[in-house]
Protein backbone atom coordinates (compact mmCIF):
# COMPACT_ATOMS: atom_id res chain seq x y z
CA UNK A 1 0.00 0.00 0.00
CA UNK A 2 1.31 3.44 -0.82
CA UNK A 3 2.00 5.65 2.14
CA UNK A 4 1.79 9.39 2.40
CA UNK A 5 -1.21 9.70 0.08
CA UNK A 6 -2.74 13.08 -0.55
CA UNK A 7 -6.36 12.27 0.21
CA UNK A 8 -8.75 13.17 -2.63
CA UNK A 9 -5.87 14.36 -4.79
CA UNK A 10 -4.47 10.84 -4.62
CA UNK A 11 -7.75 9.36 -5.85
CA UNK A 12 -6.78 9.86 -9.48
CA UNK A 13 -3.92 7.41 -8.79
CA UNK A 14 -1.81 8.95 -11.52
CA UNK A 15 1.89 9.29 -10.71
CA UNK A 16 3.12 12.87 -10.40
CA UNK A 17 5.42 12.24 -13.34
CA UNK A 18 3.79 9.65 -15.58
CA UNK A 19 6.12 6.69 -15.86
CA UNK A 20 6.37 4.71 -19.07
CA UNK A 21 5.91 0.94 -18.89
CA UNK A 22 6.88 -1.45 -21.68
CA UNK A 23 4.77 -4.62 -21.83
CA UNK A 24 6.16 -7.49 -23.93
CA UNK A 25 3.69 -10.36 -24.41
CA UNK A 26 2.88 -12.50 -27.45
CA UNK A 27 -0.52 -13.66 -26.16
CA UNK A 28 -3.00 -10.92 -27.23
CA UNK A 29 -5.46 -11.42 -24.35
CA UNK A 30 -2.73 -11.20 -21.71
CA UNK A 31 -1.15 -8.22 -23.48
CA UNK A 32 -4.50 -6.37 -23.39
CA UNK A 33 -5.15 -7.26 -19.74
CA UNK A 34 -1.72 -6.21 -18.46
CA UNK A 35 -1.87 -3.04 -20.56
CA UNK A 36 -5.27 -2.11 -19.09
CA UNK A 37 -4.13 -2.72 -15.51
CA UNK A 38 -0.98 -0.63 -15.95
CA UNK A 39 -2.92 2.18 -17.65
CA UNK A 40 -5.53 2.13 -14.87
CA UNK A 41 -2.69 2.80 -12.43
CA UNK A 42 -1.90 5.97 -14.36
CA UNK A 43 1.10 4.84 -16.38
CA UNK A 44 1.73 5.28 -20.06
CA UNK A 45 2.15 1.94 -21.83
CA UNK A 46 3.95 0.70 -24.90
CA UNK A 47 2.71 -2.79 -25.77
CA UNK A 48 4.67 -5.06 -28.12
CA UNK A 49 4.54 -8.76 -28.94
CA UNK A 50 8.22 -9.70 -29.30
CA UNK A 51 11.64 -8.90 -27.89
CA UNK A 52 12.99 -7.32 -31.07
CA UNK A 53 10.16 -4.77 -31.05
CA UNK A 54 10.83 -4.30 -27.33
CA UNK A 55 14.49 -3.43 -27.97
CA UNK A 56 13.43 -0.88 -30.60
CA UNK A 57 10.91 0.65 -28.18
CA UNK A 58 13.49 0.73 -25.38
CA UNK A 59 16.00 2.55 -27.58
CA UNK A 60 13.38 5.05 -28.73
CA UNK A 61 11.28 5.61 -25.59
CA UNK A 62 13.43 4.75 -22.50
CA UNK A 63 10.73 3.09 -20.34
CA UNK A 64 10.96 3.17 -16.54
CA UNK A 65 9.85 -0.48 -16.18
CA UNK A 66 9.63 -3.55 -18.43
CA UNK A 67 7.11 -6.37 -17.98
CA UNK A 68 7.94 -9.31 -20.24
CA UNK A 69 6.80 -12.82 -20.95
CA UNK A 70 9.59 -15.40 -20.86
CA UNK A 71 8.52 -17.38 -23.92
CA UNK A 72 8.43 -15.06 -26.90
CA UNK A 73 8.93 -15.65 -30.61
CA UNK A 74 12.59 -15.23 -31.52
CA UNK A 75 14.53 -13.85 -28.55
CA UNK A 76 13.03 -14.84 -25.20
CA UNK A 77 12.34 -12.63 -22.20
CA UNK A 78 15.39 -13.89 -20.30
CA UNK A 79 17.70 -12.72 -23.09
CA UNK A 80 15.78 -9.45 -23.29
CA UNK A 81 16.40 -8.89 -19.56
CA UNK A 82 20.11 -9.67 -20.05
CA UNK A 83 20.38 -7.14 -22.85
CA UNK A 84 18.67 -4.50 -20.73
CA UNK A 85 21.09 -5.21 -17.86
CA UNK A 86 24.11 -5.07 -20.18
CA UNK A 87 23.32 -1.48 -21.22
CA UNK A 88 24.65 0.90 -18.54
CA UNK A 89 21.94 3.45 -19.38
CA UNK A 90 19.22 0.83 -18.73
CA UNK A 91 20.78 -1.35 -16.04
CA UNK A 92 18.57 0.17 -13.33
CA UNK A 93 15.28 -0.34 -15.21
CA UNK A 94 13.16 -2.87 -13.27
CA UNK A 95 12.27 -5.98 -15.29
CA UNK A 96 9.44 -8.34 -14.35
CA UNK A 97 9.40 -11.74 -16.04
CA UNK A 98 6.15 -13.69 -16.45
CA UNK A 99 5.60 -17.31 -17.53
CA UNK A 100 3.20 -20.22 -17.29
CA UNK A 101 6.17 -22.61 -17.42
CA UNK A 102 7.91 -21.81 -14.15
CA UNK A 103 10.63 -19.40 -13.17
CA UNK A 104 13.71 -19.71 -15.37
CA UNK A 105 16.97 -20.25 -13.52
CA UNK A 106 19.57 -17.50 -13.64
CA UNK A 107 17.35 -14.76 -15.06
CA UNK A 108 18.32 -11.11 -14.72
CA UNK A 109 14.85 -9.90 -13.78
CA UNK A 110 13.82 -8.03 -10.65
CA UNK A 111 10.82 -10.26 -10.16
CA UNK A 112 8.85 -13.18 -11.54
CA UNK A 113 5.14 -13.91 -11.81
CA UNK A 114 3.82 -17.36 -12.60
CA UNK A 115 0.86 -17.31 -15.00
CA UNK A 116 -1.95 -17.18 -14.34
CA UNK A 117 -1.14 -14.58 -11.73
CA UNK A 118 -3.19 -12.47 -9.39
CA UNK A 119 -3.31 -8.89 -10.68
CA UNK A 120 -2.52 -7.70 -7.15
CA UNK A 121 0.93 -9.30 -7.55
CA UNK A 122 1.54 -7.24 -10.67
CA UNK A 123 0.32 -4.08 -8.95
CA UNK A 124 2.57 -4.79 -5.95
CA UNK A 125 5.63 -5.13 -8.23
CA UNK A 126 4.83 -1.78 -9.84
CA UNK A 127 4.31 -0.15 -6.43
CA UNK A 128 7.66 -1.46 -5.20
CA UNK A 129 9.58 -0.23 -8.23
CA UNK A 130 7.77 2.94 -9.30
CA UNK A 131 6.07 5.84 -7.53
CA UNK A 132 2.29 5.45 -7.54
Amino acid sequence: MPSGGNGPERAARAPAMTALCLVVEDEPAILRLVTMVVQDLGFQVIAVSDAEAALEAIAREKPQVVLTDVRLPGMDGVELARRIRSDPALAGVPVLLMSAYGEPPDHDGDGFLSKPFDLDQLIEFLRRHLPL
